[in-house]
């Protein structure tokens, strides 16, 4: 009989998976990539070198975010010391390092200097990990460390570097914008092989991780990109709908709620109150038209004119012409003429965050779209969707609030008590929302129709990572340090 009883316990047990999947932050921002975390556990407001802190383990430079589950966190770095990409497992109990490995790279891509070339965030199935880098492609470990399988990849043309994540999808393990004419590919999860893959897209992405919605029976792939969105049946990566007339370029992921799917579009200078100054053309012509044939090549054109700048509250940020040359380039024909240079005077976009309900097919920017807000879009950090409202932070502090169901203001934008740049997602639990600025600092919100912060958390090392929530613990990972705090 008792034989009999550990037989039945052992039957009913959970699996490793089903008990830790609870506690699990499988990808980038966690559970079906909403930045919520996956249990009701208390998590810390307050917490720092000398409070709530449970571990602090030392990184290489990296701008992947931490994935965790079972007693396994993940995370991409790039070792500058060794001049390597690669996988790092640490120990979730003790922050310890279980095991790291090197991508076997040639060549390291060249990156904008906020960005890294390990800035794309594993994903996990709680057996395997699945990770990419721009200057190789993807690899896959098992939780021991031993490669599975590994692909590479052509460098995608991402002018700021790669930061795309991948995303799991049943048997699917999906990629955006890796190579020069590929918008989204789909390999098996097993074995790394290609089952179908999407190209010359309208609306091209570089740097969104791909969103997944399940509607009416029918799982999409939701990808923004330059100047509209696009949705593929994950099946065989057929296009079902799309929205044109979206700003020239697209950072963040998309999510959902309420039944609604929320998706942000921003590029500096689309702000009303932040538009570019741009100069007189014929004073450009004058000054770098070397050849004289009336036009800007990509090799004329200067590479210390800023087209946008921002600083004081705002942030302090700045972009030059080099940089978004295939903005004005309207033609793709490598030079930048008078009418292109005037269309980016006289027809300025708009930054905007569009609520999409789930059943259309083709173009459907009018039939679908619920709602639109165009103030307070962030460029970098993705929406946030938590209990019926939308959070997002933009450059400089200034967080907004919406109701999710009609996009209304909820309160005044608000401005939080650290400047400058943010470039993590926001996340929530326990009814706190949780923004990491640039300058290292960890604001904390609690949820609600009003403006309330909780916390100031000075970690004293830039951040740039999404943070992780899972288990009550909250996972910081800062410039050269990954931080567990808890209760």
């Amino acid at each position: 009989m008792r034989w009999l009883l550990v037989l039945l316990l052992l039957t009913l047990a959970p699996t490793g998976s089903e008990s830790q999947e609870h506690a699990a932050w499988p990808q980038f921002r966690g559970p079906a990539g909403r930045g919520i975390a996956g249990d009701d556990k208390p998590l810390p407001a307050h917490f720092g070198l000398d409070k709530n802190l449970l571990w602090k383990s030392p990184l290489p430079a990296g701008l992947s975010s931490p994935v965790v589950w079972g007693d396994h966190i993940f995370v991409t770095a790039h070792n500058t010391e060794w001049g390597a990409l690669e996988t790092i497992c640490l120990n979730r109990s003790t922050g310890r390092v279980a095991w790291r490995r090197h991508a076997p790279t040639k060549t390291i891509e060249r990156v904008y200097k906020v960005n890294s070339p390990a800035a794309a965030t594993p994903v996990t199935d709680g057996a395997r990990v699945y990770v990419s880098f721009g200057s190789f492609g993807l690899l896959c470990y098992d939780f021991q460390g031993k490669e599975i399988w590994q692909r590479t990849l052509p460098l995608p043309p991402a002018g700021f570097g790669t930061a795309t994540s991948p995303v799991l999808a049943g048997d699917l393990l999906l990629l955006n914008g890796q190579g020069k004419d590929l918008h989204l590919l789909a390999v098996n999860r097993k074995t790394g092989e290609t089952v179908w893959a999407t190209q010359q897209s309208p609306f091209p992405s570089l740097y969104p991780s791909p969103h997944l919605w399940n509607t009416g029976g029918v799982t999409e792939a939701i990808l923004p990109g330059r100047g509209g969105l696009l949705s593929y049946d994950i099946k065989d990566g057929a296009r079902r709908w799309w929205v044109p007339g979206l700003s020239p370029e697209a950072n963040t992921s998309a999510t959902e709620g309420d039944g609604l799917l929320f998706v942000a579009s921003h590029l500096p200078g689309g702000d009303p109150d932040l538009r570019m100054k741009l100069p007189p053309f014929d004073q450009l012509l004058e000054k770098y038209d070397r050849n004289g044939d009336g036009k800007l090549s990509r090799q004329e054109a200067p590479t210390d004119l800023k087209i946008f700048f921002r600083g004081g509250k705002e942030g302090v940020g700045e972009i030059y012409l080099h940089q978004m040359y295939w903005l004005f380039d309207k033609n793709g024909d490598g030079h930048i003429d008078a009418d292109e240079w005037r269309a980016m005077t006289e027809t300025p976009f708009n930054n905007s965050l569009l609520a999409i309900r789930p059943g259309g097919t083709g173009d459907i920017s009018k039939s679908h779209i619920v709602w639109q807000a165009k103030r307070g879009i962030p460029e970098v950090p993705s929406p946030l969707f938590y209990q019926g409202r939308i959070y997002m932070i933009r450059n400089g502090g200034i967080l907004t609030c919406l109701d999710a169901k009609t996009g209304k203001e909820l309160f005044a934008p608000a401005r939080l008590g650290t400047d400058g740049m943010y470039y993590a997602s926001p996340v929530a639990g326990d009814g706190k929302i949780y923004v990491a600025a640039d300058a290292g600092v960890v604001i904390v919100l609690k949820a609600g129709d009003r403006f309330e912060v909780l916390a100031e958390n000075d970690l004293g090392e830039s951040i740039a990572a999404t943070p992780a929530l899972a288990d009550g613990i909250l996972y910081v990972r800062s410039a050269r340090h990954l931080w567990a705090f808890r209760l």
